[in-house]
Parts: structure tokens; sequence; C-alpha cells
């Protein structure tokens, strides 16, 4: 017997997946916020790997907004077109 192929509407909006959006953007802010804190001047009272961390992880909470808010346009723009 032959199985019947799934039927998929061509015309469907791809929606974007929200949890890698934040994730990848949690990653890339984390990764810009601790190269930020290498890079930059030593602060006094904090050592650099806590300098790292902290200005890390500012980063990944920038990074997993903007990144929302890009997942949100880009779910708003392909069901507009639908």
């Amino acid at each position: 017997m032959t199985q019947p192929s799934p039927t998929s509407s061509p015309n469907r909006p791809r929606i974007p997946n929200f949890k890698r959006f934040l994730i990848t953007g949690a990653v890339l802010g984390f990764i810009v916020g601790a190269l930020i804190s290498a890079l930059g001047d030593p602060v006094e009272g904090y050592t650099a790997s806590s300098g790292a961390l902290y200005i890390g992880a500012f980063g990944a909470f920038i990074g997993t907004g903007v990144a929302g808010v890009i997942g949100i346009l880009l779910d708003r723009s392909g069901r507009d077109q639908s």
C-alpha cells in the first residue's frame, strides 16, 4: 500500500522559532558583553573574570530582548503577507 503524502499549504507563512531566536540572542549578547569587558579598561574592585561575567550577563539580557523584538517583527511581517 502506498502512504498518502502529507498535504501542506503553499501559502502558509513561515513562523520563526522563538526559542532559537532568544537563545541565539542571549549567547551572542553574552559573547559581545564579555569581549567588551575584556577589551575595556579594568575597573577597580572587580576581577577580570567577574567583570566579564557581569557585563556578559547584561549583554545576554540585551541580546535576548533584541532577538525577541526581531522575532516578533519577522512573525508579524510573515503573517501580514498571508
